[in-house]
C-alpha cells in the first residue's frame, strides 16, 4: 500500500515538472516581453488602457468663468535615457519549483551607471554597430545590462528573428535595455571637428596665398620670377585699360547722303 502511494506521489511530481517545463517554455516563446516590442502594438495597448482609465476618472467639470493659464507643451530632453524593458512577468511555475533561474531585478540608477561606465571603457560607441556594422550616428541607440550597445533597430530585427531576449555578442539571456544616446553624441563632435578643420583649413590657404602675392622670397630665383610676375600683371593691367579706353572713344559720325558721291569722287581723284 505504501509502496502504491510512493509510487503515486513520484507520479505527481513528474507530471507537475512536465506542466511547469511546458509552461516555462511557452511564457519563453513569446514576444510580448521583449525589451524593444513592437511599439505600434504598445501604443495600441497603452491607449486601450487609457481610454478605460478615463472612463473610471470622469467626472463633472463647473465654468467659474476665470482664465485659466494655458500650458504649453512640454519639451522634452532629447538626451535623456530611460529603460525600455516593461514590468517584470510573474514567476513561472518552474521558476518557483527551482528548476529555472528567476529573471534579475530591475537595475537601479547606478546600477546603469556602472554598466555605462563600463562600456565607455571598452569604447563600444565609438565603434561601428556589432549587428549592421554601421556607424551610431543619429539614429536611437541602446545600451544592454551586459554593457553592450546596438541600434535599437537592429536589436528589434535580431530578437523577432531569434525569438528570443539573448545578447547577440555574450548570449546573455533576460538582458535589460535602456536607450542612451553617446554615438550620437560622439558623432556630433566628429562632425563639429570637421567642420572646423575644414574652415581653419581654409583661412589658412587664404592667408598664405596673400602672403604670396604681397611679401617676395628671400631666394635670388624666386625673388626674380616674383618681380617677373608683378611686372607682367602690370603691362597686362595697362594694355587692358588701353584696349577698354579705345572702345570707349565716340566713334566718326557717318556723311550724309547728299554729300557720299562727292566724297567718293575726290577721293578718286
Amino acid at each position: 500500500m505504501l509502496q502504491c502511494k510512493g509510487h503515486s506521489s513520484k507520479q505527481d511530481n513528474l507530471a507537475v515538472t512536465a506542466v511547469a517545463l511546458q509552461d516555462h517554455i511557452l511564457h519563453d516563446l513569446q514576444l510580448r516581453n521583449l525589451s524593444t516590442a513592437d511599439p505600434s502594438k504598445t501604443k495600441a495597448q497603452q491607449r486601450d488602457t487609457r481610454s478605460k482609465s478615463l472612463k473610471r476618472n470622469t467626472r463633472a467639470v463647473i465654468d467659474t468663468g476665470l482664465k485659466t493659464a494655458v500650458q504649453g507643451p512640454k519639451v522634452e530632453d532629447p538626451e535623456r535615457e530611460y529603460v525600455l524593458d516593461p514590468k517584470p512577468p510573474p514567476l513561472t511555475l518552474a521558476q518557483k519549483l527551482g528548476l529555472f533561474e528567476p529573471p534579475p531585478l530591475p537595475l537601479s540608477s547606478e546600477e546603469w551607471e556602472k554598466v555605462k561606465q563600463r562600456s565607455i571603457m571598452q569604447g563600444d560607441s565609438t565603434q561601428p554597430c556589432p549587428i549592421c556594422k554601421e556607424e551610431f550616428e543619429l539614429r536611437p541607440q541602446v545600451l544592454l545590462s551586459c554593457s553592450h550597445v546596438f541600434h535599437r533597430a537592429c536589436l528589434q530585427a535580431f530578437e523577432k528573428f531569434a525569438n528570443k531576449k539573448t545578447c547577440p555578442l555574450c548570449r546573455k539571456n533576460q538582458y535589460q535595455t535602456r536607450v542612451i544616446h553617446d554615438g550620437a553624441r560622439l558623432f556630433k563632435v566628429k562632425c563639429a571637428t570637421r567642420i572646423q578643420a575644414s574652415w581653419r583649413g581654409h583661412v589658412v590657404r587664404k592667408w598664405y596665398r596673400d602672403l604670396r602675392r604681397t611679401v617676395p622670397p628671400t631666394d635670388a630665383k624666386l625673388r626674380r620670377k616674383f618681380f617677373e610676375g608683378k611686372q607682367l600683371s602690370i603691362i597686362e593691367a595697362q594694355t587692358e585699360g588701353t584696349a577698354f579706353a579705345r572702345r570707349k572713344e565716340p566713334a566718326e559720325p557717318a556723311l550724309p547722303p547728299q554729300l557720299r558721291p562727292h566724297a567718293r569722287v575726290t577721293g578718286q581723284r
